[in-house]
């Protein structure tokens, strides 16, 4: 059986958008089921993966907070780029913490923020 390494994902469900933020030595599978949930409601979602996030776990100690940083900001711009005015964002764990850095950094509509695996 080949096991294949989970993707970031965009989903697209309407005119506004949720950036979807996995937690610490997670990846976008821990939020790709409210991602679905979400497209179905109308909202269109992208959930990147950050540096070292989603590899094999020795590439992690090689990455940190700055790089999953600019990782959020790059999504943040990605959904920007596609043209979406009205973007909230989810974040679980660590997500949570960069959905809340994320909130008095740029202008987003609204944000939940899950500091364990609630989602």
């Amino acid at each position: 059986m080949k096991v294949t390494t989970p993707k970031p994902f965009t989903f697209e469900g309407g005119k506004r958008a949720v950036l979807l933020l996995h937690g610490f030595t997670g990846n976008s599978a821990d939020v790709r089921m409210l991602g679905r949930f979400l497209e179905k409601k109308g909202y269109s979602c992208h959930a990147p993966h950050y540096k070292g996030h989603g590899v094999p776990p020795e590439e992690l100690v090689h990455t940190g907070p700055e790089d999953w940083w600019q990782d959020v900001i790059n999504g943040y711009n990605f959904l920007k780029n596609k043209g979406h005015e009205e973007i909230a964002v989810a974040g679980l764990s660590l997500g949570g913490v960069f959905s809340l850095k994320l909130g008095y950094t740029v202008p987003i509509k609204a944000m939940y923020q899950c500091v364990h695996p609630c989602i």
